[in-house]
């Protein structure tokens, strides 16, 4: 077994972590519209993905046990199957930890030579009942990757605020000179929205070359989103703390 702490938060791997290449990191981390949670979670199940450790913290996690097929999980946990590792949050990210959470998976990102980590993240717009298919922008910290996004014909994401994890793990990224590729889908941002998790799918499985069957979420869209109207909640009030708001805003400069 592997462990290691960073700033309050301790990495376990309880099963042998080896990737192919390239490899790549998907995030799925509770935010706007779950779109993250919704599309990493499917993944995971879709691709029948190994569970090989997760993330902990006494600092700044809530004095929570997650419990699956009767034993104790960490709150975020890793599976991995060929190429990819992916993480999933069962819980809302509290202000506290945003930044040391962010840097902490851009530091094991490093530490395991992830060739890309891919953030998948819900933008709330406000028109977003009139958009039948939600659009998905892009944005890249590396040449490599706006190579391999260039293909998706996909828009760049030019003006605009990110707020919260993904903002953090996209600046520590072009920080430390890793490859970041951020999907950004439009989304509610109070609701969970697996429409807006299907576009963020096709996206990561043009990326990754990977074959997806969507058909599943699309006809339990609705189960999906009463199985995780608490988690969004809860995420909902983490957010307005995160002043997630500024997204509908452009910067001042471009105005």
């Amino acid at each position: 077994m592997y462990e290691y702490e960073y700033d309050g938060l301790i990495f376990v791997e309880y099963e042998e972590l080896k990737l192919k290449t390239p490899s790549i990191l998907i995030c799925g981390l509770p935010d706007a519209g779950l779109v993250g949670s919704i599309a990493t979670s499917y993944l995971v199940r879709q691709l029948n993905m190994k569970e090989t450790g997760g993330i902990e913290s006494f600092r700044y996690f809530p004095p929570v046990s997650i419990i699956h097929g009767g034993e104790p999980k960490p709150i975020i946990r890793f599976f991995a199957k060929d190429n990819i590792l992916a993480i999933v949050s069962e819980t809302a990210i509290p202000p506290s930890a945003v930044y040391p959470l962010s840097m902490a998976i851009v530091d094991y990102a490093q530490r395991r030579r992830i060739d890309h980590i891919i953030s998948p993240v819900g933008v709330g717009v406000p028109n977003r009942l009139e958009i039948k298919k939600p659009n998905v922008y892009w944005i890249a910290t590396s040449k490599e990757g706006k190579e391999m996004i260039a293909k998706l014909n996909l828009k760049k994401f030019e003006e605009g605020y990110l707020v919260g994890p993904y903002a953090v793990i996209l600046k520590e990224s072009m920080r430390r000179r890793v490859s970041n590729i951020v999907l950004l889908a439009e989304a509610f941002r109070d609701f969970p929205d697996p429409e807006a998790s299907i576009s963020i799918l096709e996206a990561i499985s043009g990326i990754t070359g990977v074959t997806l069957n969507l058909k599943p979420l699309m006809e339990k869209a609705e189960e999906v989103r009463l199985k995780t109207r608490e988690l969004m909640e809860r995420t909902r009030r983490e957010l307005l703390k995160m002043q997630k708001g500024y997204e509908y805003q452009l910067p001042l400069m471009y105005t």
